[in-house]
């Protein structure tokens, strides 16, 4: 048996498609999000790394604690112990996502090679073109991307009421 399906009701499908994406694209960004695969922050690159190597280093679990509901990778002792003492100096800003993106308005993931310390900030980007951008506009970028992220983490009024 055949099922014909008339322009109305592929036009219906549609729009609740549209919808039901569109709903999934409005959740608030979660800070601890931070580019998690697995549960894993940073896809296991190691956040010291950044500041110490100045460059982008994979770990693996061997040196590795939870924070704020994920695992953190590092390739040594000293960088996790760094870590532990202070989480806010290496957790990225905007949650890791692209820092020129999330300026622009945009929750886009970002790729772990492609990075930018500004005032002792670790920033994210999607691309080497997107990193490009942002550097030629920084100095609007970042408090851009700093509105746009309160933004995205201050509890709606309609989330916020009591019944």
């Amino acid at each position: 048996m055949f099922i014909i399906f008339s322009k109305n009701i592929g036009r219906a499908l549609c729009s609740a498609l549209l919808l039901f994406v569109m709903t999934g694209c409005a959740k608030r960004a979660e800070p601890a999000a931070v580019m998690s695969v697995e549960k894993v922050a940073l896809k296991g690159y190691d956040p010291v790394g950044y500041f110490t190597s100045a460059t982008a280093i994979k770990a693996d679990a061997e040196h590795s604690c939870k924070h704020e509901g994920l695992s953190w990778y590092f390739v040594s002792n000293e960088n996790l112990e760094a870590f532990k003492a202070q989480p806010q100096n290496y957790i990225p800003a905007f949650g890791g996502f692209c820092a020129y993106e999330l300026a622009e308005g945009e929750r886009v993931l970002s790729d772990p090679e492609q990075w930018h310390i500004h005032n002792q900030k670790l920033y994210f980007f999607e691309d080497e073109e997107a990193k490009n951008d942002w550097f030629t506009e920084i100095d609007e970028k970042i408090p851009e991307g700093e509105k746009q992220w309160k933004k995205l983490n201050t509890p709606r009024e309609e989330s916020t009421q009591q019944d």
